[in-house]
């Protein structure tokens, strides 16, 4: 193990045994409850995911803030995409356009969170959906009660492997997988779901815990 990496993680296993577990738990219990969630809702949670790719959940939370759901579910891509424009959304030309054409997937998000494999369930989105992921997938499905991935971006990349997170080279599939297994061995050992430890790992990345 890498002195940077041990120090790390003993800082995540220091914020398990805090106070900042209650935080998570209360984090936890929100997302849990997205699943009952109307399809609306739980698509405008998808566009959010869309909206913080490249970008940031900050950014992405102030354009649900300000914008609200209805522009996401009913407004036409060249409306959609003046109201991003105008909040100051930086990609809101191709991110209006992606939105806009996954709004078939609406009716069929409920069924797709009760999905018995959570495994089935991202590679559905990833394979159907334009400008999904398994980062951005795996944050939606988080953000809605499944714990079984974490959202590996360059903030999380960088705590796992600097080297990588420095190059600035695109991150393989196979790469991928291999630092989620990395994740899955480490939360295994702490007794908590990868999804939840992503938030330990972004309050070491951030100094946050955001969604």
């Amino acid at each position: 193990m890498k002195q940077g990496e041990k120090e790390w993680w003993l800082e995540v296993e220091s914020l398990i045994n805090s106070g900042f577990r209650c935080e998570v738990e209360k984090k936890k219990n929100e997302f849990l409850r997205f699943r009952d969630e109307s399809p609306e809702n739980i698509f405008f949670e998808l566009c959010f995911c869309i909206l913080t790719a490249n970008t940031s959940a900050v950014l992405g939370i102030k354009m649900q803030q300000e914008l609200g759901p209805y522009p996401f579910i009913y407004y036409g891509r060249d409306q959609l995409r003046d109201s991003l424009k105008l909040a100051k959304y930086r990609f809101y030309n191709t991110r209006s356009s992606y939105i806009v054409s996954n709004r078939w997937i609406m009716d069929e998000l409920p069924a797709l969170l009760n999905h018995p494999d959570p495994w089935t369930a991202r590679e559905f989105l990833v394979e159907n959906c334009v400008g999904i992921g398994y980062k951005e997938a795996s944050h939606f499905l988080r953000n809605c009660g499944m714990f079984d991935f974490a959202i590996l971006d360059i903030h999380i990349i960088r705590l796992i492997e600097p080297d990588m997170a420095m190059s600035g080279k695109p991150i393989t599939r196979k790469k991928y997988y291999e630092y989620e297994k990395a994740i899955k061995k480490r939360a295994n050992e702490f007794g908590i779901e990868p999804g939840i430890l992503d938030l330990y790992m972004w309050k070491i990345a951030s100094g946050q815990l955001i969604k």
